[in-house]
């Protein structure tokens, strides 16, 4: 095979690390069962592989960064069409997660949804419920987005993107109405001192979104009085 020019390990290494995967469970998602698959494939330089690393969105990326990403998903789409059916399931994890990156969403839910199929104990993989609670969101399919964000903080809850998945289900749960569950969302990201990816808009629209329960009929005294708080506490 036709080398691609990135190291399939090194490369999934730098997006578990993109998307909140760390220690054992970041070696893991990194592995490929085939190891003539790996030896078709040079390794990055540790200058490289620090390149890849911190990338959420495609806005933030400049050019090399870009191009490592793109990459890695021709590497893993040849993969897939060498191993004719027989894949592990991983790779398609990883390729969900490069799309993702990339904001190639119909890929990267293609991806996903190939890995849910073959891998049973899929519910174990926090960052791949969190990859695909990231493409429902992205969907507008709140519902299933919800679900996957909810089961990332049940089996992780210490996971480094929990700030982000607060902010989302805030958002959420606001446009649901279930105000008391957006309320409480919103107060969990707000003590997270971690790093989020969300945009300026996005962010914006949180902080609206409290303001938009102060307006809401009938609201509980209990959530308006602590929405008031949290409103004071950002100013």
């Amino acid at each position: 095979m036709k080398s691609c020019g990135v190291s399939l390990t090194a490369a999934a290494s730098a997006a578990a690390r993109s998307l909140g995967v760390a220690g054992n469970d970041e070696e893991k998602m990194a592995s490929v069962t085939a190891t003539e698959i790996e030896e078709d494939f040079p390794k990055l330089t540790a200058q490289e592989k620090e390149s890849l690393v911190g990338t959420d969105r495609l806005g933030n990326m400049c050019v090399k960064r870009l191009g490592r990403f793109l990459s890695a998903v021709r590497c893993y789409d040849a993969v897939i069409l060498k191993a004719e059916g027989k894949v592990d399931p991983d790779i398609y994890c990883q390729l969900g997660h490069f799309s993702l990156l990339l904001e190639d969403y119909p890929k990267a839910l293609s991806a996903y949804q190939r890995y849910f199929t073959l891998q049973s104990d899929y519910w174990k993989n926090a960052a791949f419920l969190y990859g695909l609670g990231m493409v429902y969101f992205h969907y507008n399919a709140f519902q299933w987005s919800i679900k996957a964000f909810q089961e990332v903080l049940y089996i992780d809850p210490s996971f480094s993107r929990a700030k982000e998945i607060h902010l989302r289900l805030g958002l959420m749960f606001k446009v649901n109405t279930d105000y008391e569950s957006s309320l409480k969302h919103f107060q969990l990201a707000s003590i997270d001192s971690n790093l989020c990816t969300l945009s300026k808009a996005e962010s914006k629209a949180a902080k609206e979104a409290y303001e938009s329960l102060l307006q809401t009929e009938n609201l509980p005294a209990k959530v308006k009085a602590t929405t008031l708080q949290q409103l004071d506490a950002s100013a």
